[in-house]
């Protein structure tokens, strides 16, 4: 029942939305870095912290257990990020709001798991690095969100696997409650439904983004913690290989990693090849999902744990290197020579460096 009210919530608040922000133009403009032609809504991922707010309405009457870390960081994003889709906040205000947020999500772990926080130097040391490892995830996901469907297939791809780890290997255990799994899922098919588009009707902007990338760390790092198997973090492997990899490029050729840019490959694609946004978002999707089912197929065997590691991480490690180079083809041969922050586009630069070389050979 709790779906059916959702869709129907979810649905209705973006039909009141659309027109509110056709009024108050919240809309994302067609500038030399966007993938698409048109001012399209943006900011419509507000229906996703919908979602997760009828959770906790519901868990409340129905007197289940109430995650109020959890929630308190996840509505921290929202405001934050909801804010910044409106007018840019200030980058250190929202690494303040991603790091006390990242921080209360894993507070929620650790009380979910049952683990106590003592004066051991390992264990806050573990904890360090996994609160940067959260805030680090939650802005790669936050930097796939560049064309129609991208977003919402990726966190589709995740879900679903998600909710089959859920209910068939950790069967009554639960590693996470099914249902904010599956309201996740609900959620990201209605936003698909305006998204996955040739002419997208809506945007999910930061505060879509944010938050799934939120609770995906969420569901992840409880897997993590409760198993041990640190494979599952492949469950994000379309957003380590596209994101992680662009943001080391980025460092490299040194540049503002902060700053708009059209280098992501499916960004070459689309704007450069022209290849169809669905398409290439598909793919991205269908490639995290296949690692998704993999997961789940090799632990509803019992496979152990370290020959799952010993089997994906080098499947992982070619396709990266399979990117890299797919990638170097596509920019003209290289992967650090181009015009950084400030370029409109790869393709006007190898068509300089053509024409200064064809200037070269006349002289």
């Amino acid at each position: 029942m709790i779906y059916f009210i959702t869709v129907v919530v979810l649905l209705l608040s973006l039909y009141i939305y659309f027109p509110v922000a056709r009024k108050y133009s919240l809309l994302a403009g067609v500038n030399n870095r966007s993938s698409h032609k048109r001012p399209v809504i943006t900011a419509a991922g507000f229906i996703f912290y919908l979602s997760y707010f009828i959770y906790m309405a519901d868990c409340l009457v129905s007197g289940k257990q109430l995650m109020w870390a959890w929630f308190v960081g996840l509505t921290m994003l929202a405001i934050v990020s909801f804010i910044d889709d409106l007018k840019d906040v200030w980058f250190l205000i929202r690494l303040v709001a991603q790091t006390v947020a990242a921080s209360l999500l894993l507070l929620q772990i650790g009380h979910d798991t049952g683990i106590e926080m003592t004066a051991s130097v390992s264990q806050w040391a573990a904890a360090i690095m996994m609160l940067i490892v959260a805030v680090g995830l939650f802005n790669l996901y936050n930097f796939m969100d560049g064309l129609n469907g991208m977003l919402g297939g990726l966190a589709l791809s995740m879900s679903v696997p998600l909710l089959f780890i859920d209910l068939f290997v950790f069967d009554a255990r639960n590693f996470a409650d099914a249902e904010l799994i599956g309201l996740t899922i609900a959620a990201t098919v209605v936003f698909l439904f305006f998204n996955f588009r040739t002419q997208p009707k809506c945007f999910s902007g930061d505060v879509g983004s944010i938050v799934l990338g939120y609770m995906m760390v969420y569901f992840v790092f409880s897997l993590v913690v409760k198993t041990g198997n640190v494979a599952y973090f492949l469950l994000f492997s379309a957003v380590l290989i596209e994101a992680g990899l662009t943001v080391m490029q980025r460092l490299f050729a040194g540049d503002n990693i902060f700053a708009p840019h059209r280098i992501h490959l499916f960004q070459l694609f689309c704007n450069e090849y022209y290849k169809s946004h669905r398409l290439v978002s598909s793919i991205y999707a269908g490639i995290q999902f296949g690692f998704g089912m993999i997961l789940f197929v090799m632990n509803i065997y019992e496979m152990p744990v370290w020959l799952q590691n010993c089997i994906l991480w080098p499947v992982f490690a070619v396709l990266c290197v399979i990117y890299l180079l797919v990638k170097r083809k596509k920019m003209g041969g290289h992967l650090l020579s181009y015009r950084g922050e400030n370029s409109t586009t790869v393709k006007t630069v190898l068509t300089g460096k053509r024409k200064h070389s064809a200037k070269n050979v006349s002289k």
